[in-house]
């Protein structure tokens, strides 16, 4: 099974960071006081779908008017992948896939196609998939050809 890196960043306009700490909230997860990554309340790495999940994130403080967040090396199961999608809805926010294909994820209609693109490779080799639910997500991430 393959494993995963993702960058959720903002592309055409700013991203909601309010909406992305409402996400985090209801997840129970917080930025770590000592390093970037966000933990549960016990102070762990979250575990989700049984598996510790490595987020890093920027900072989301009162006054933050960005945000990126990287996942580390996951195996995109159902519940990372509730969250991610829930992420990118309510930041409004675009995901790059390490390895792809696809190369980029929109999720829940967030952006048009015409603004998304890849300008790190070749038209011909840009995979971009526009996903509407969690689910969709799920098997762009995990089928074998990375596309739903």
């Amino acid at each position: 099974m393959a494993r995963h890196f993702l960058i959720l960043v903002a592309l055409e306009h700013a991203p909601d960071v309010p909406a992305v700490r409402a996400v985090l909230d209801r997840w129970g997860l917080a930025p770590s006081e000592t390093d970037p990554l966000l933990h549960a309340p016990d102070g762990r790495l979250p575990v989700l779908g049984g598996e510790a999940t490595a987020i890093e994130t920027s900072w989301l403080g009162v006054g933050a008017t960005s945000v990126y967040l990287q996942v580390h090396d996951i195996a995109a199961n159902e519940e990372q992948c509730r969250l991610i999608f829930e992420l990118a809805v309510a930041g409004r926010l675009i995901l790059g896939v390490e390895p792809g294909p696809p190369h980029l994820v929109v999720c829940g209609g967030t952006h048009e196609a015409e603004i998304v693109v890849d300008d790190t490779r070749p038209p011909e080799l840009e995979t971009v998939c526009f996903v509407d639910t969690w689910e969709q997500l799920h098997r762009a991430l995990t089928d074998a050809d990375g596309v739903v």
